[in-house]
């Protein structure tokens, strides 16, 4: 297709499209005005946590539907078992001309029938709103249980759809005129209305509805706004629910292991106006009324105390920040909060400790690191004995898992650790058989250590008493904190000890901790310290009860992998303890200053502030200790040469030991070999540097035989623990020496060897001892140079020597010649020399007698030895020598033998 017809073709497909979209179109919004009117209908009003503001339709829009409003849940972040109350925001955006907000209820004194409302209104509309009246109903019947007091708190249907009846003000009737209306973006109007009950309302728990009459722009005068909220009417005579409070004194684990904090966020938290401030604060208002003793018990963590001490110190503390330390002064406020806590425990006050850090108990023993579990609980209770000047035995050891949550391994473990009571969540803790009312708190379970006390807190009244978090309904949210505790003395009239026990972390608004504790001294309740509400007279024995631990608390446990790296590091560091601060000569404060601080440390890693998403600030924290063990172990140095040489079964091999650490350190160096039977050392050598010293040491070895030989080096502590992972240093043995077989052959050779020499000479001595004495010589020469006698030589002659090498020089055994026959081929070769007589001695001269004898000395008393007789065959031809030819009177040439 050519460009000119694409935009025909395009037009055509649009026309095309659009002609196909409109079924479609027409569809949808015939589906829109049928859902929106009955999402509206369905959506009956918004609620806070304890009271509802209704949702009336305005007809005022053009389309005549009424107006939505958003929903904001308050669920408590932290609790796991949170009912999930659904709750909305009493604010100007709700879906009614005006909003209702009720800042306090004032149930009627004992004796007395009056009610009294306090509250403000505000508008979200721009129309004017005349004639407005107000008025005060009570519902009923009285609510009967707490599940009906919870579902009239979160469904504004089922709190609407109850039958009111219309209080008698105090000015006469049932409605109040209003003649301050409010305006939109003006501040709210206060309100305060009184209604008088009667005598037609009997004790109990009734819902309270606070609406609001009038027109908007000039229409016709309807209801235009409502809030609902409970109110507890008590005789003031039944018996008083004791409810003991528990309020954790707790942060964020900030103490690192070089002593700085991590930021300077707490000194925010205990100044005046701060969290943990407030909450002291609140705390020590409370006073027993027969004693004056407070009633609410502390839950300190030992790790906030630590962090404080640092910071009150005179010379003033450091905080690691991204530049790197900051010096701040003393905190004078950090002083100040740790004194009130002491004088808070001195006037009575029950404190208990929380695990060190706030380790994730269940997480860990999980996990299998009970021995993190163990330094926890013991070591929060040393620390807070510390603070409050007491024996760590005296005092109570009650344990408190984070938002009451541990199973039942958790339990035994904690009893194990001499743990007598456990707060534990009451939906955990399940009675032996349903029952319709609120039991007491107090459970006992069996562990294999023996029963423990497990005191259920209620979660119901934690919820209420954390979903306020600023802003109007104040007195919405405390009666229905009220009506909680009244349904519970109201449900059956025996005394039942319970326990609110208040989540970590929890942040009130200014002067809301205050009211929530303050509201529990009432007609129908009472505030006790939690030793004596537990071991009240007029409670009912301990029930056993059944601990069933949810499969989603468990998935939001610190991970196992995360924990054994943690774990790992820990091991590493407990490593280094008998190297820092030997134990026979270490003292307290050595053990506190070195070794304390990176246990305590990585004990923090396993806080339960670290779960979820912040698990990265507990590996920051665990990343810190590993830093510091690495440089005190890669510190201390084993330095020695490759190779060594050895030129004798004993040698040194030199090695240098050095301490780079800024601590005096004890190292034991073990040493050993692969072949242990070839090379022998010391098995093990302690030695102790100060901080920056290097020591040599000669390490005496025994090499066994020739051969090069591996010696390895390790760094131990005094407990034998390995200081590191890493391969130990190896040095290589050259061995020289001969082994003790080689040693034994070469004697022996040597032996066999002297011992022919010996042999050959011991033979010569005998055969030279019997030789006579003039046997070697010749015959004397003739006087004037004569021919010479038989065995002698002529003038100018000589006698013929042996060549060289031969028997002749030698002294062989005698041996007696015969005549015999010259072979023709007894010399092979020809001669070396013209040895004939002929040549030397001429020829008629005879030869000397046994002058060619190799061996045959003459001896010159041969002749007139008178045993010596006349032999038939000893004649000329023996005189002759071997081999002598008498017709040619030569001898023949002698053949050159080799050797001796």
């Amino acid at each position: 297709m050519t460009a000119p017809h694409r935009p025909a073709r395009r037009a055509r497909l649009r026309g095309l499209s659009a002609g196909r979209r409109w079924p479609v179109r027409f569809a949808a919004v015939v589906l829109l005005a049928l859902v929106v009117p009955v999402a509206g209908s369905s959506v009956a009003g918004a609620t806070v946590r304890g009271g509802l503001v209704e949702r009336i339709a305005r007809t005022d829009s053009a389309t005549g539907t009424p107006r939505s409003s958003t929903t904001s849940s308050t669920d408590e972040p932290g609790n796991p078992l949170s009912s999930s109350p659904g709750t909305a925001s009493a604010s100007t955006g709700s879906g009614n001309p005006v909003t209702v907000s009720v800042d306090e209820v004032q149930a009627p004194a004992a004796g007395s029938s009056v009610v009294r409302v306090r509250g403000t209104l505000s508008t979200s509309v721009a129309q004017p709103l005349t004639d407005l009246r107000i008025s005060l109903e009570i519902g009923s019947p009285p609510v009967s249980s707490r599940k009906e007091l919870e579902n009239l708190a979160e469904d504004t249907a089922a709190a609407r759809n109850r039958p009111y009846r219309a209080l008698s003000l105090a000015g006469g009737g049932g409605e109040q005129p209003l003649t301050n209306p409010p305006i939109r973006g003006a501040n709210p109007v206060p309100f305060v209305i009184e209604g008088d009950l009667g005598t037609s309302a009997r004790v109990g728990v009734f819902p309270l509805r606070v609406r609001v009459y009038g027109s908007v722009g000039g229409r016709a005068k309807v209801a235009i706004g409502a809030a609902y909220t409970f109110l507890v009417r008590s005789s003031g005579q039944q018996q008083r629910t004791p409810v003991a409070v528990v309020l954790p004194l707790a942060d964020q684990p900030r103490l690192r292991s070089d002593g700085l904090l991590t930021d300077n966020a707490l000194a925010d938290e205990v100044k005046p106006g701060g969290r943990l401030y407030r909450l002291l604060e609140a705390a020590r208002s409370t006073v027993t009324a027969d004693e004056g003793r407070p009633t609410v018990t502390l839950a300190v963590d030992p790790t906030l105390v630590q962090a404080l001490r640092i910071m009150k110190k005179p010379e003033g503390y450091e905080y690691a920040s991204p530049t790197g330390k900051v010096r701040v002064p003393v905190n004078a406020y950090a002083a100040q909060f740790l004194n009130d806590i002491v004088n808070f425990a001195d006037a009575g006050g029950a404190v208990i400790a929380l695990p060190y850090g706030d380790a994730d108990l269940a997480a860990l023993v999980h996990a299998q690191k009970l021995d993190t579990v163990s330094y926890a609980v013991n070591t929060g209770q040393v620390v807070l004995a510390a603070l409050l000047n007491r024996d760590p035995r005296q005092m109570e050891s009650v344990a408190y898992p984070v938002d009451g949550l541990a199973d039942t391994a958790t339990v035994d473990v904690l009893r194990q650790l001499k743990v007598g009571t456990v707060l534990l969540d009451d939906r955990l803790l399940r009675p032996p058989a349903a029952v319709a009312y609120t039991p007491s708190a107090a459970y006992a379970l069996s562990t294999s250590a023996g029963p423990i006390r497990a005191l259920a807190t209620d979660h119901r009244l934690a919820e209420t008493a954390t979903s306020y978090h600023g802003g109007p309904n104040a007195g919405i949210v405390l009666a229905r904190f009220r009506a909680d505790l009244g349904m519970i003395t109201a449900e059956q009239s025996e005394q039942r000890f319970q326990v609110l026990a208040l989540p970590r972390g929890w942040n009130p608004p200014d002067g809301w901790a205050q009211q929530v504790l303050g509201a529990i001294d009432s007609d129908y309740s009472a505030s006790v310290p939690l030793d004596v509400g537990a071991s009240g007279q007029h409670q009912p024995p301990a029930r056993r009860g059944v601990l069933v631990y949810p499969a989603d608390a468990q998935a939001r446990e610190l991970p196992g992998d995360y924990l054994d790296a943690v774990e790992s590091v820990r091991a590493e560091a407990q490593a280094l303890g008998p190297v820092l601060c030997q134990p026979l000569k270490a003292t307290r404060t050595c053990r506190f200053e070195r070794v304390d601080p990176m246990n305590n440390a990585l004990v923090t890693a396993t806080s339960v502030a670290w779960r979820g998403e912040r698990m990265v600030d507990g590996v920051s924290l665990s990343q810190q200790v590993d830093g510091d063990v690495s440089a005190i172990r890669n510190g201390i140095q084993v330095v020695a040469s490759r190779s060594v040489n050895l030129t004798s079964k004993h040698g040194l091999v030199p090695i240098t030991l050095e301490n780079n650490t800024n601590f005096e350190v004890t190292v034991v160096l073990a040493f050993s070999s692969t072949n242990h039977s070839r090379l022998r050392s010391p098995v093990r050598q302690t030695r102790t540097l100060p901080s920056g010293q290097k020591a040599q040491i000669e390490i005496e070895v025994d090499a066994e035989g020739a051969g090069t030989f591996p010696l390895e080096i390790r760094r131990l502590n005094l407990s034998g623990q390995a200081l590191s992972t890493d391969p130990p240093t190896r040095v290589l043995v050259r061995s020289t020496v001969y082994g003790a077989i080689a040693t034994a052959i070469t004697i022996g050779a040597v032996s066999v060897l002297l011992l022919a020499v010996v042999l050959r000479l011991a033979r010569r001595l005998w055969l030279g001892a019997r030789r006579p004495a003039g046997a070697a010589g010749g015959a004397p020469d003739a006087p004037g140079g004569g021919a010479a006698t038989p065995g002698g030589a002529g003038a100018g002659g000589a006698a013929l020597p042996g060549h060289l090498g031969s028997e002749a020089d030698a002294d062989p055994l005698p041996v007696r010649r015969t005549t015999a026959a010259v072979p023709s081929s007894w010399s092979a070769g020809a001669p070396t020399a013209d040895l004939s007589y002929a040549a030397r001695r001429g020829q008629g001269v005879a030869p000397a007698g046994h002058g060619l004898d190799p061996g045959h000395r003459r001896d010159p008393d041969h002749r007139h030895d008178p045993g010596h007789g006349l032999d038939p065959g000893h004649g000329a031809a023996e005189e002759a020598g071997p081999g002598w030819d008498a017709a040619t009177g030569q001898v023949p040439a002698r053949r050159r033998r080799s050797g001796p």
